[in-house]
């Protein structure tokens, strides 16, 4: 029985493989030479005019815009809070690697930041360095 499941094995194995090496494109064929048509003189070049100074300035003036900031989640244990200036500390603990992260808070996440005390762990919604959100889990 044994032998049996392991040639069904080898014969899966085999075709896979062969069905993988047939499922390329097959060489197009090469397009017979045509004749070469009568060759036309070469038209003679204009001199490059010089550039105007409004022309120029233009790159310049062009802005890049800039990246729009990353919205990600985050949770953490606060380690310190200043109301006033709307500053929050948090800690994250990882099995490698510890951090502190000072966030500002935004003014939706603001008024729930009079029921957080520091030693609180928090879930919050970032974007760039501002929370946009922020929720108590105990």
């Amino acid at each position: 029985m044994r032998k049996w499941v392991i040639i069904v094995i080898g014969l899966i194995f085999a075709f896979s493989a062969t069905g993988l090496a047939l499922a390329q494109e097959k060489a197009k064929p090469a397009e017979p030479a045509k004749a070469p048509e009568a060759v036309k003189p070469a038209e003679p070049v204009k001199p490059a005019e010089p550039a105007k100074p409004e022309e120029v300035a233009k790159p310049a003036e062009a802005k890049k815009e800039a990246p729009k900031p990353v919205m990600y989640r985050m949770g953490g244990i606060v380690k310190a809070l200043d109301p006033a200036a709307k500053k929050i500390t948090l800690e994250q603990d990882r099995v490698k690697k510890e951090r502190k992260v000072t966030l500002t808070v935004g003014k939706k996440a603001a008024k729930n930041l009079a029921g957080i005390s520091v030693g609180d762990v928090v879930n919050v919604s970032v974007t760039g360095k501002t929370v946009t959100t922020l929720t108590k889990v105990y």
